[in-house]
């Protein structure tokens, strides 16, 4: 009887550490939330509008240059991509006076 009720407890004790590391795996993996309910958490590494703006990170884009006057002051060469934006806000193609 001594051998049933020890395998019994060693069982009991395997599947009670499986569903534990289960439990707290899954309470790792999930997002912090900012205390309201049915708005997303502000994260740092969270994407901004200038990302879709000028493409995803480590992506090589932009290899065509184009000149704009930026702010009327400096003249800069942006990616392709990037001149729209740039175009949006007031700056001018081709070189500063």
């Amino acid at each position: 009887m001594s051998r049933i009720s020890r395998h019994t407890r060693v069982v009991l004790a395997s599947i009670l550490t499986v569903v534990l590391v289960l439990s707290v795996a899954a309470f790792a993996g999930a997002s912090p939330g900012n205390g309201k309910p049915g708005k997303p958490s502000k994260k740092k590494d969270a994407p901004s509008a200038a990302q879709y703006q000028y493409g995803p990170s480590g992506k090589q884009y932009g290899k065509t240059k184009v000149t704009l006057c930026h702010k009327g002051k400096k003249t800069i060469t942006v990616g392709k991509p990037a001149a729209k934006a740039h175009l949006r806000h007031g700056d001018k193609l081709g070189r500063c006076p």
